[in-house]
């Protein structure tokens, strides 16, 4: 709250002078004068006053000025904070100087600036940025289980069609606004409609034409097919202020809703959320600057960030040297393996490991020659060097079992790495139709350019298959051109190297993405496996609403898939950040982990501590 004192003065009523001689009047003036020189000096004398203090305040339209030192330049809102004293006459009092108590400043870095809709971004720093601004109904758990947040409860009907939402009062977004089931409603409608960022987890099952709010608080969501794991998807469902989207339609290919806010809020002036951060400065390619939403309902650490900046580069020397000055609190998980262990030396610095829901696959083409024939796709799973991989590429990384990571419910903890086995790698390519005109036959190996350390794996690749007699031809591509070379069965190479991660907390998500028909055409799979048998199951799971049933499906799923050798499954990933351990408390670095990519940069639960900032 702002204060603002106003200037005063003493008033004395006016005393008419009739009657009284000059020489008295001489006489009161003297005295006068005496007592305002014995008060000047008693003023002289006295010590200052201590300098009061009051706490920063931020804006969302004025910059704030970032330095390598503690020293935060503090702004402040649209109306500027005036402090004046009163002026008693005839003496003045000095204006004190404000001193504003230390930010909470938190700085991370990532591979670009997020998207600022909702319905548009899916990737790593949009889905950060989405998870602090806005809202959703339910809220993942560290056992990959959902919790209330914005609804209460929930009841579903005994066919799983039927979701009924019972909303939290007094939820505010930032505009001032209560929330409402309307909000809800208006912002699945949205995302299935505008159709990018997380709208494919829903379009598939929700019947817009029955989804409504009963009342301002009862939401109902209807399906149109039974969706056993809908329930944790909705940790996507990033509720939107509707009708402060509604004023910023322009006009576009939506009919009545034009362009659905789409523009005005890619443009990043302000955002339409309620979560425990609000939107205070967005520059285009460079960053983004949030600042701690003060009527957020819900709980944060004591000592959350007040502020955090999201910055969009990841060039190692430019983070390196950030860290080291202390302008960066928490790094991206793009840095080579170089960087981090120069970090590591930093004093103050340590490297957190958190393991993700994310497999490095080596995605097996299995319609085009040589790799559409199984018996050359199990020789390959079997020749690969699976421990040189992690001990000499990636020592961090974990090793899969399967196609789905060991952390999401529904991953089969039966299952157990497949061994080297050279030998056994020839005799199964004895057993392929191709055997004898192999040479005919080269791999085409593509690995991301934008990866670097990817082309040890795909060397390593190829040194293995040739000790089999598999002739490889490892190809450099940029990312947008692996992209695109893999709408198209034609176009896909025999072998890709790929992280995917899994997009809710349950095998479903990876299973789906990876495997199923309907994924053919985009990066997640580039096998083209097209299997109507594992996409009946897929299917059958999905629609199952029973937990442990639907969980035994995946179970059978996976072992399927495995009989296929569809992939070669090369890294359980763990992110490594760097981060100023010495002021910052990180809880996934401590083994807080939600099995669900980007809720581990939740940043209402990091603490900063200024004060222990080294020197």
């Amino acid at each position: 709250m702002r204060r603002k004192l106003e200037n005063f003065r003493s008033k004395y009523p006016t005393t008419k002078m009739k009657g009284i001689s000059k020489s008295v009047v001489i006489a009161v003036v003297v005295i006068i004068v005496i007592v305002a020189i014995a008060g000047a000096a008693y003023f002289l004398t006295v010590p200052p006053a201590p300098t009061p203090t009051t706490s920063p305040v931020t804006t969302p339209t004025t910059p704030t000025t970032i330095t390598p030192t503690p020293t935060i330049t503090v702004t402040t809102p649209t109306t500027t904070t005036i402090v004046t004293t009163p002026t008693p006459s005839p003496t003045t009092v000095t204006t004190p100087t404000i001193t504003p108590v230390k930010e909470r400043l938190l700085r991370v870095s990532f591979a670009n600036v997020p998207y600022m809709d909702p319905a548009v971004g899916s990737d790593e720093a949009s889905s950060v940025y989405f998870i602090n601004v806005y809202d959703t109904l339910v809220y993942p758990t560290r056992e990959g289980t959902v919790k209330p947040h914005v609804a209460e409860r929930w009841e579903v009907s005994e066919d799983g069609l039927t979701w009924t939402f019972y909303l939290r009062r007094g939820v505010k977004f930032h505009s001032g606004r209560e929330l409402t089931a309307e909000d809800v409603v208006f912002s699945l409608k949205r995302m299935i409609i505008i159709g990018e960022g997380y709208g494919y987890l829903f379009k598939p099952y929700v019947d817009l034409e029955k989804t409504k709010a009963l009342d301002k608080y009862t939401a109902q969501i209807v399906l149109r097919n039974p969706f056993g794991p809908f329930l944790i998807t909705l940790v996507r469902l990033y509720i939107v202020d509707s009708e402060l989207v509604k004023q910023h339609i322009a006009e576009g290919p939506y009919e009545d809703m034009g362009d659905y806010g789409k523009t005005w809020l890619m443009a990043g002036e302000m955002d339409a959320g309620s979560g425990p951060y609000k939107l205070h400065e967005y520059k285009r390619g460079e960053s983004v600057t949030l600042v701690k939403f003060d009527d957020y309902w819900g709980e944060t650490a004591p000592n959350a960030p007040t502020k955090v900046i999201m910055y969009g580069f990841t060039e190692p020397t430019t983070i390196r040297t950030m860290i080291e000055k202390r302008q960066l609190e928490v790094t991206d998980q793009w840095q080579p393996l170089e960087n981090y262990e120069a970090m590591s030396k930093i004093p103050g610095v340590k490297i957190a490991q958190v393991p993700q829901a994310m497999i490095f696959y080596i995605m097996l083409h299995t319609k085009k020659p040589p790799t559409d024939d199984i018996h050359v796709r199990k020789a390959i799973a079997l020749a690969f060097d699976y421990d040189t991989a992690i001990a000499e590429i990636i020592p961090y990384e974990r090793r899969p079992a399967g196609p789905v990571p060991s952390m999401l419910p529904g991953a089969d903890p039966t299952l157990k790495p497949i061994e080297r086995n050279i030998q056994a790698a020839i005799e199964e390519l004895k057993k392929s139709k191709y055997w004898g005109e192999l040479d005919k036959y080269p791999i085409e190996y593509w690995w991301i350019a934008e990866v670097p350390w990817e082309e040890r794996v795909a060397l390593l690749f190829k040194a293995n298959m040739e000790e089999i007699g598999l002739k490889v031809n490892v190809v450099k591509v940029p990312w947008l051109s692996v992209v695109e070379g893999m709408t198209k069965m034609e176009t896909t190479p025999n072998a890709v190297s790929i992280f995917v991660v899994a997009h809710y907390a349950e095998a479903g998500s990876i299973l789906s993405s990876r495997y199923h028909s309907h994924a053919t055409g985009t990066w997640e799979q580039g096998e083209w496996l097209m299997d109507p048998e594992i996409d009946a199951m897929i299917e059958d799971a999905l629609g199952t609403i029973d937990f442990d049933q639907r969980m035994q499906k995946y179970y059978e799923i996976q072992r399927k898939i495995i009989e296929l050798y569809p992939s070669v499954y090369v890294y359980e990933h763990v992110v490594l950040r760097a981060y100023q351990a010495e002021y910052i408390d990180y809880p996934a670095a401590r083994g807080e982990v939600i099995p669900i990519a980007e809720y581990e940069l939740d940043f209402r639960w990091f603490q900063v501590f200024p004060e222990r900032i080294p020197k």
